[in-house]
């Protein structure tokens, strides 16, 4: 399955390894059982790609299907020799099934041989579009925002992990740095899947999956197939050939989408116009009538 003509091939030798790292994670999916005849891989841009309709889909058509074997899973975090000390030790940790599944990756990457090395190779280097990496001067675009906090807030809970991780498994700094463990978290913030896999509830990274964008109103939804043991994508509405094929990360407010996924929506507003970035004055002013309440008590 060769790469779009989106990718651009006029820069040489870095471009045809881009095209190239792509070829290698398309056939390794496909090679292990993967299906997604009718989709193809457009990338616009360094590290900025999407999934598209080789020809007209039809509603109620399963479009992906990614087989158990190539999905990262909690339960392969927790078997890792750092997940194992994570859980005799019993950490209060801001993201614990986020952890195990960083856990895995982290460890896992380390291995040139790994099973899943094709996957690692498509993930982006850096994440310079989420907040928690932004410069001070991209930073001071939020200024009056309490998303500034929030993005604090998140920076001190990712330490505060890998610190106290590294106080029950030493060999943590040795695996990585703490740069790398942010890098890990938001990575697997950003794609991974929460699924009941087999009567267990977990979360797993997907790979292909998590190549879709997000729109809304959802087009597309996805579970775990038990009878196909397999990840699956199915179509809730014709797309048209050449139509970039959307999931939905979810109805969210904007600075949700901003933290946990790196971007905006402009028009952030469901089908019925309802606008999740929207706080209604009756809720205000219903917390403004508990403070006083509160003042008068």
């Amino acid at each position: 399955m060769q790469l779009d003509a989106g990718v651009s091939s006029s820069g040489g030798t870095a471009d045809e390894s881009a095209v190239n790292k792509y070829d290698r994670f398309l056939k390794w999916l496909l090679d292990n059982g993967a299906h997604f005849p009718l989709l193809e891989l457009r990338e616009y841009e360094s590290d900025v790609r999407g999934v598209h309709a080789k020809e007209a889909l039809a509603g109620d058509q399963v479009v992906v299907e990614i087989p158990l074997r190539c999905l990262i899973t909690v339960e392969m975090g927790k078997e890792s020799d750092v997940g194992k000390a994570v859980l005799a030790s019993n950490l209060p940790l801001d993201a614990p099934k986020h952890i195990f599944l960083m856990l895995f990756m982290l460890t896992d990457r380390r291995n040139p041989s790994s099973f899943f090395k094709p996957y690692y190779d498509i993930l982006p280097s850096s994440l310079s579009n989420m907040p928690i990496f932004w410069t001070d001067e991209e930073l001071a675009y939020l200024k009056g925002s309490h998303l500034l906090t929030q993005i604090e807030e998140r920076k001190r809970a990712i330490e505060a992990d890998y610190a106290a991780i590294a106080d029950v498994a030493p060999s943590l700094p040795s695996i990585c740095s703490v740069e790398e463990f942010k890098w890990a978290r938001m990575c697997v913030c950003s794609r991974n899947f929460g699924l009941e896999v087999n009567r267990i509830r977990t979360a797993a990274l997907v790979p292909y999956a998590d190549m879709l964008n997000h729109q809304r109103p959802r087009e597309t939804k996805w579970t775990f197939d038990n009878a196909r043991q397999a990840f699956t994508i199915t179509t809730l509405q014709p797309i048209a050939p050449g139509a970039q094929v959307y999931d939905s990360y979810g109805q969210k407010c904007n600075h949700r989408f901003l933290l946990n996924y790196g971007f905006a929506v402009e028009n952030n507003r469901e089908a019925d116009n309802f606008c999740p970035n929207e706080v209604g004055l009756w809720q205000e002013r219903a917390r403004k009538g508990e403070r006083e309440r509160g003042t008068m008590g």
